[in-house]
């Protein structure tokens, strides 16, 4: 028997946590490590734990900006899902990262995003980035999808 559970089908009632039990075991997501801890009607929340290869100076530590932009676009799209009900095809439009500091050795970085508003074709989120404390963000973020194909 397979440890990697069944893909998640177009229109089906979309479930956060199932939808991670998935992502951690296939491509980008086995690859970043994500992780999922919780969600909300119309958020999600996500980390990413510190790992050397996901560094982006070598002699500094520091995360790679790059592995930050996906989790904060994967918690993004996973809001949307949520909000929605169903797992249906989005493609990010524009995404805009303020960031505030970088996440330095050692500090996983949490990404809590929400849909803030839904159209028939665009969802729209928000979302903060840090490493364990809301309160002190690393990164904002304000992104536009496109819903459906």
């Amino acid at each position: 028997m397979s440890d990697t559970p069944a893909p998640i089908a177009e229109g089906e009632r979309f479930d956060p946590a199932r939808f991670f039990e998935l992502a951690r075991k296939i491509g980008h997501g086995r690859a970043l490590g994500m992780e999922f801890k919780d969600s909300g009607d119309n958020w999600t929340e996500l980390c990413l734990p510190w790992r050397e290869e996901l560094v982006g100076v070598p002699d500094s530590g520091l995360l790679a900006s790059g592995a930050i932009v996906s989790l904060i676009d994967t918690a993004s799209g996973t809001a949307i899902w949520a909000a929605l009900g169903k797992f249906i095809p989005l493609a990010t439009i524009d995404m805009r990262i303020d960031y505030l500091r970088p996440a330095f050795k050692g500090e996983s970085v949490f990404a809590r995003c929400e849909c803030t508003k839904l159209t028939s074709r665009i969802a729209f989120t928000r979302g903060t980035a840090h490493v364990g404390d809301p309160a002190k963000p690393i990164a904002y973020s304000a992104s536009t999808f496109m819903i459906g194909p």
